[in-house]
């Protein structure tokens, strides 16, 4: 992951769901009045929706706060997306190595970029069983004007690429994979628990 060429396609990939996210976002936020309208767009979106669950959890907790989940999702969108094209930028960049003023900072932005992409796959997931009530696209021949696979169900995927991607990259600038202290951690408690039994 540090060779340069493998950084720049990550960092495009990065750049362009980041771009996605700036827009749906801003765009939430220009229009000046998306929170006070989410609920009456989330009633119509939930009629003749299969999933019985997911429309029992948007009457039952997001529809009554739908302000609030208004406010939290254009946000949400907009801090996505700048965290997501913020480290694309450090992408293009020398990696920062141990020793570099700028190390941990890196080390840092990753992990934001990690969490950034999966809370983008769980707004995806979740527009998907909202507007149509099913996350994996399908053969549809009754319907044969649209489009397989709408922007939304790509996003997913490529968010799960920059994710594993990122955790490749804090391997090699760290030597170790991010979970290995806490594994090595857990596993000598284990060893020391055995040794005083």
């Amino acid at each position: 992951m540090l060779h340069k060429t493998t950084r720049y396609l990550l960092a495009a990939v990065q750049a362009i769901i980041g771009w996605e996210w700036v827009m749906s976002g801003g765009n939430k936020l220009l229009a000046g009045n998306f929170p006070q309208s989410m609920g009456a767009a989330l009633a119509n979106g939930i009629d003749g929706n299969p999933n019985g669950w997911y429309v029992s959890f948007l009457q039952s907790i997001v529809l009554p706060h739908s302000v609030f989940f208004g406010y939290l999702i254009q946000w949400t969108e907009v801090i996505t997306g700048v965290i997501l094209l913020t480290g694309a930028f450090i992408l293009f960049g020398k990696p920062h190595v141990r020793g570099d003023s700028q190390y941990k900072l890196t080390i840092g932005y990753s992990i934001a970029v990690i969490l950034a992409a999966a809370i983008g796959v769980v707004m995806n997931v979740n527009f998907h069983f909202w507007m149509s009530g099913w996350v994996i696209p399908t053969f549809n021949p009754t319907a044969p004007y649209n489009e397989g696979i709408d922007l939304d169900g790509l996003l997913p995927p490529l968010s799960l690429v920059i994710m594993i991607a990122q955790l490749a990259l804090l391997r090699d600038l760290q030597g170790y994979w991010l979970w290995s202290p806490l594994f090595y951690r857990l596993r000598g408690s284990k060893a020391k628990r055995a040794v005083e039994a």
